[in-house]
């Protein structure tokens, strides 16, 4: 029932939002996004962080790049970029803004706006699949969520799993969110 008032709050919005026009507030999503982080980071808060967080961690995170790497290799020999605009392009992890900004100002608007595609895609479908994937695969999912899953995912993550799960997704996606610029900056110098 949650999956379906998720999935039914964003149409609705699309569809408000198409109709009226209604603009919100300059930074008004980015505030509601750190109220939310905050307020989960509070209800974290309450969790004793063992080692094997450290080593679930380190394992999801290694699926995430790997995995996301290796697909887009393959991805590489089907469409019309070469091989690092795409591994580069793919290294947004589901961070669209950061990663369109870097490509673009330094390699080109073309890639970046592929890249800022790809990872709004990637996280669309993580806000999609979550209420059904969870059941299936914790870490599966909070892997398909990417950079995301410290903040936009964190709070549906939390809602369809527990506490432990949303402590190693806040985890995860706090250190994919640092290797976003790196990761992207590498393919760049490879690029340059």
């Amino acid at each position: 029932m949650s999956a379906v008032l998720l999935i039914s709050s964003v149409l609705i919005g699309l569809l408000v939002g198409r109709i009226t026009h209604f603009q919100l507030p300059g930074n008004f999503v980015e505030i509601v996004l750190y109220v939310l982080i905050f307020v989960v980071g509070i209800d974290l808060s309450k969790e004793k962080i063992e080692k094997r967080f450290v080593k679930d961690i380190a394992l999801i995170i290694l699926s995430t790049v790997g995995g996301t790497l290796l697909f887009a290799y393959i991805l590489s020999f089907f469409i019309p970029l070469n091989t690092l605009e795409t591994l580069m392009a793919a290294s947004g992890f589901g961070w669209y803004s950061l990663s369109a900004v870097i490509i673009s100002s330094s390699y080109s608007a073309y890639v970046g706006s592929i890249s800022f595609f790809a990872n709004v895609l990637r996280e669309l479908f993580a806000i999609i699949i979550t209420p059904f994937a969870m059941k299936k695969s914790k870490y599966g999912t909070i892997s398909v969520a990417g950079a995301t899953s410290m903040d936009t995912l964190l709070g549906v993550i939390t809602m369809y799993s527990d506490r432990e799960t949303a402590l190693i997704s806040f985890g995860h996606g706090f250190i994919i969110s640092i290797f976003v610029p790196i990761i992207v900056n590498a393919f760049l110098g490879f690029l340059k």
